[in-house]
Order: C-alpha cells, then sequence, then structure tokens
C-alpha cells in the first residue's frame, strides 16, 4: 500500500518518539545492576529496616514508609544508579535520626564520614560516589567553602551564593529528605557535608552531572563568579588546604590536633587546663581512664582555676569509656562548680559525646558553651550494619534507645549556658570566641545566671539556679543573694511574666519572708494585674504589718484602683 506524505510523517514521527523513548529508557537503565536486582535490594531494604530498628515507626507511619517504598519501586527502571541510591537514602532517612542511614558508597580518602566502624565496599567500584573538591560549612552567616584541594585554595573562605542556579540556602533545604539528623543543628551540618556530592547534588537537580558542579560564589575580594567544580578522581588520595595555610592565618587552638582522639594543654596565662576529647574512644597507646588520671594529675600539680572540656569535634565513641571522666570532674571539688567548670559544645557534639554531655549536665556544676549540640539528649543509637544483596550497600539501623536523666524526652539538644554564634567572619581570621567566651567568663552566682538568662533564656537560667541548690555544697547567702538579684534583673528587663513565676517560686522555698513577695507583687502591678498584685501586698503585710516597702507598693495599687 502507498502512504501519503501525511500518513509517512506520522509513520516517522511515531518512529522518532519510540527511537527517543528507548534512547530515554536506555539512558535511564542502571549501568551496574538490572532494575530486577535493584527491586531485589528495595524489597530487603523494605523488609529488613523495620526489624533491625529499636522503634521504627516513632516518627512516621507504616503506611507512609511503605507507600515510599511503592512509589521507589515505580520509578527504579526509569532511574540511573547514584538516583536509586539517593532514593534509598530518603527512604531510610524517613525514620528520622542521626544514626539510622545509608552509608553512601564514598572513597574515605577524601570524604567526611563519622563512622565508627569500617563499612564494606559496593558490588561494584562504579557504584562508589564522587567527592567535591571542595568542604563546605554552614556557618550562622551562610555556606563557605571551608577546605579545598590544592588546584582551588583560592577558593577557600568564599562565600556560596547558590549551588547550580538554586540559591545555597533553598539546595541545603532541597537535599533535606536525603539528610540523617537528629535536630536542627545537626541537619546543617550533615546537609553541608551532603552538598560535597555531585551525585546528590544531580538527583536534586543542582547539578547537570555527576562529575561536574557549578557555583556563585562571592570571592574573598567581594566579588561575585561562577565557578565550575569538577569531581576529584576516584581512589586518588588529596590532601585537602584548610584556611590557615591558604589565608596565611594562626590555627586556632581547637583545630590544632582535630585527629587526636583526646589531648590537653596547661594554659598559664588563664590558670585553666584545655581538655579537647574528639572521640569516646581508648588510644592505641593510651586508655580513656588513664588519660582522666593524668587531668587529675595536672590539676593537682598547676594552678588551675578553670577547666575547659572541649567536645565541639566529637562525633561519639563508646558511651561506658566516659564514665571515668565524668567521676573525676565531680571529684575536683575545687573545680566541678560553676563559673570554673566549661564544656564546650556544638553541632558535631552526636552520640556517645552527647551522652557524655547529658551527664556532665546532670552530675556537675559544668556551663555549656558554643551551639546546641547536634544530637538529642534522648535518641536512638548503637546502629547495627546490614547489606542489601545485590548492591552491597551498607544500611545502619538504630538498635537502642537512650533516655535522658530529663523527664522531657523531647529536647531536640542540649541548650547552651552561654551562647556564641559560629560564624565565617571569625574562622576564617583564625579566631576560636567559644573559647575565648569559656576562658574569660566571670562574675558570681548571681552574675552567672543572669548571663546565662540574657543569652540563653528564662529556662536555661532558672536550670543553673537548680543546679547549684542541689549540690549539698551550696552557700546560703549566696543562693539568696542569686534569688534576689535574679529577681531584680526580671524586672529591670521588663520580664515580667517570668518575674512573677520566679518570685512565686522563691515565696515558696521562704514562706515566712516578706522579700518574694514584695518581688512578685511588683511584677504583679508591672504586668497590669493589680488585683493579683493587692492580694499579694495583704499577703506581705500579714507577716509584717509595719513593712515600709510593702506599705508603699499598696499605697501605689490602691492610687490606680
Amino acid at each position: 500500500m502507498r502512504l501519503t506524505s501525511t500518513a509517512l510523517f506520522r509513520k516517522n514521527a511515531l518512529l522518532v518518539f519510540f527511537l527517543l523513548q528507548l534512547t530515554f529508557v536506555a539512558n535511564a537503565q542502571p549501568r551496574v545492576l538490572t532494575a530486577e536486582q535493584w527491586q531485589q535490594d528495595l524489597q530487603h531494604l523494605a523488609s529488613e529496616l523495620p526489624k533491625k530498628h529499636r522503634e521504627p515507626f516513632h516518627k512516621i507511619t507504616r503506611v507512609a514508609f511503605d507507600s515510599a517504598v511503592a512509589e521507589l519501586s515505580q520509578q527504579i527502571p526509569m532511574l540511573e544508579d547514584h538516583k536509586i541510591i539517593v532514593g534509598f537514602a530518603r527512604l531510610i532517612a524517613m525514620l528520622g535520626d542521626g544514626h539510622t542511614r545509608l552509608t553512601l558508597p564514598q572513597d574515605l580518602a577524601v570524604a567526611h564520614s563519622r563512622a565508627h566502624t569500617t563499612t564494606p565496599p559496593p558490588s561494584d567500584s562504579a557504584l562508589f560516589f564522587h567527592q567535591l573538591p571542595v568542604r563546605f560549612e554552614w556557618f550562622d552567616d551562610g555556606l563557605y567553602i571551608k577546605e579545598a584541594a590544592p588546584k582551588y585554595k583560592d577558593l577557600i573562605s568564599a562565600k556560596v551564593i547558590e549551588v547550580g542556579t538554586v540559591p545555597a540556602e533553598d539546595a541545603l533545604e532541597k537535599i533535606r529528605p536525603a539528610t540523617h539528623y537528629d535536630n536542627e543543628i545537626g541537619f546543617k551540618f550533615q546537609a553541608s557535608k551532603y552538598l560535597e556530592v555531585p551525585e546528590i547534588l544531580h538527583t536534586f537537580n543542582l547539578a547537570k552531572t555527576r562529575t561536574q558542579v557549578q557555583l556563585k560564589i562571592k570571592d574573598t575580594k567581594g566579588k561575585l563568579r561562577t565557578v565550575e567544580l569538577d569531581a576529584l578522581p576516584m581512589f586518588k588520595a588529596v590532601q585537602f588546604v584548610g584556611a590557615p595555610a591558604a589565608l596565611k592565618i594562626p590555627v586556632a587552638l581547637s583545630e590544632s590536633r582535630l585527629k587526636d582522639k583526646f589531648w590537653m594543654t596547661y594554659l598559664p596565662n588563664h590558670r585553666a587546663l584545655y581538655v579537647q576529647l574528639n572521640e569516646v574512644y581508648d588510644k592505641e597507646d593510651e586508655l580513656l581512664v588513664d588519660f582522666t588520671k593524668r587531668i587529675e594529675q595536672a590539676v593537682a600539680e598547676n594552678k588551675v582555676e578553670r577547666l575547659v572540656l572541649d567536645l565541639r569535634h566529637n562525633p561519639g565513641g563508646n558511651n561506658f569509656l566516659s564514665r571515668p571522666l565524668v567521676l573525676a570532674l565531680v571529684r575536683l571539688n575545687e573545680l566541678n562548680q560553676f563559673g570554673k567548670l566549661y564544656t564546650l559544645i556544638g553541632r558535631e557534639t552526636f552520640s556517645a559525646a552527647q551522652m557524655l554531655a547529658n551527664n556532665l549536665e546532670y552530675f556537675t556544676n559544668t556551663l555549656f558553651v558554643g551551639e546546641p549540640s547536634g544530637a538529642s539528649p534522648s535518641g536512638y543509637g548503637d546502629s547495627k550494619k546490614f547489606q542489601l544483596p545485590n548492591s552491597k550497600l551498607t544500611v545502619r539501623a538504630s538498635s537502642i534507645y537512650w533516655r535522658d536523666w530529663n523527664g522531657n524526652e523531647n529536647r531536640p539538644w542540649t541548650t547552651p549556658d552561654i551562647p556564641v554564634a559560629y560564624t565565617a567572619s571569625t574562622y576564617f581570621k583564625g579566631q576560636d570566641p567559644v573559647l575565648d567566651a569559656a576562658l574569660t567568663f566571670n562574675g558570681n552566682m548571681a552574675d552567672i545566671v543572669k548571663a546565662v538568662f540574657d543569652k540563653s533564656g528564662f529556662n536555661s537560667a532558672t536550670w543553673t539556679y537548680i543546679r547549684y541548690k542541689n549540690d549539698s555544697r551550696y552557700n546560703a547567702q549566696v543562693l539568696e543573694t542569686t534569688e534576689k538579684e535574679f529577681g531584680k534583673h526580671l524586672l529591670e528587663q521588663k520580664k515580667f511574666n517570668e518575674a512573677a513565676g520566679w518570685y512565686s517560686y522563691v515565696s515558696s522555698l521562704h514562706p515566712k519572708e516578706v522579700w518574694p513577695l514584695l518581688g512578685l507583687a511588683k511584677a504583679q502591678l508591672l504586668n497590669n494585674k493589680p488585683i493579683d498584685a493587692r492580694n499579694t501586698v495583704e499577703k506581705a503585710l500579714a507577716l509584717n504589718p509595719d513593712h515600709k516597702e510593702v506599705k508603699e507598693l499598696q499605697r501605689e495599687i490602691n492610687s490606680k484602683q
């Protein structure tokens, strides 16, 4: 049969359409595993993860999880290998804890990892993910390039404005579904590391290929420019350049020995012992318990007036190994006092380091300085590994629920008593304002409670007071002075609700004292509650009818009726 020109056109168009579809499917087919093999891995993951996890559906429903599994199953035939792997990461991240994750198939010679045990390689080296030649940090003032391969060292300290064509903060949000974390500060840390992985960026349409990424940056001269970053060659070690070498700035003390599990140094100008614990593990040549003995010896041999324990770079380890350190700090009677013992925390304070922070909060009089911790005080941990049958990818699932001593199991983090911003502007000058704050903070107990309130709020301040009050070594006069000074401070800061709550609580501790009732009445009057204030004044006059200041306040209240 002879075809007309229109029919011929339609036939050719249809042929082109099918050829394009075949090309699309061919390009989308996994290069290492077949769709059927990936489906087997997915079903194994969907079956085993709920069995391995301590409580898999504490944040999501089983229905939502199964729905996500079904959706990924439908997409697998059209997805490339790396997008399937990221899909697995998304699925696992739904469980919502920082320990439960797909361990990305990365070359750990160049990639970030805080795993405490080795990760077997995938079934084929072609499944390994790439690494960008830069390392990001999400500071309080934005996303910056913190380190770089030698070829790109001129980019160190540059601010990242866009990833691909997406604003940096939006890019961070785009990869949130694949990111495992306990809380928001932990998300900022982990997601900034995932921004270094081209396969993740490509999956979320932040890069055009899986080996090259475009960034818009503001360089050190304030100039906006676009740079193209090629992924690092696979399986070739690269020595990243840090800010001190690139910018000719001093190395901060806290950054000087990050690969050392634990160490200390005496700072004579501050009469302070600085202790950095980067992992809760023993060294090959020294046990953590023996290091703790050396801490006690250093305190005895030097004029130590304050001790600073730095946990900011500690991703965890073995919970049970930190007990000797806690006991030692409790025993150091002259240092286990507010204003003399400081614990530095931040976004990398995680897992066993978080458990250590919990114990320090409960058993010692430490003040926490820095950022909120990167882990929840109550949370899931002790992840156990299992592999997927075909890809041999490694999944880690939390097996234990660690409960905080505090009755509030929903605390997202340990809140610093003295919060200090983590900014690029100080980091790229070689400064460490967190350590500086711990070394220079001074004041009596009342000053400490007021300072904690100013920096971290009412709950943190009252908790600091309660911790002091519940120490049998407390001084009654110091305690009463603190109660009075903090109440006055709340009134001066016009925090009348908080002041009323504070004076009401203190009045219950001193039921025969007039001054707490006087403070309460002042707070009530200033908060436009004259009837409550009048009733409180009457209670105060019942204790002392001739109290001059109370009678003056009564006249003031009556004049406003």
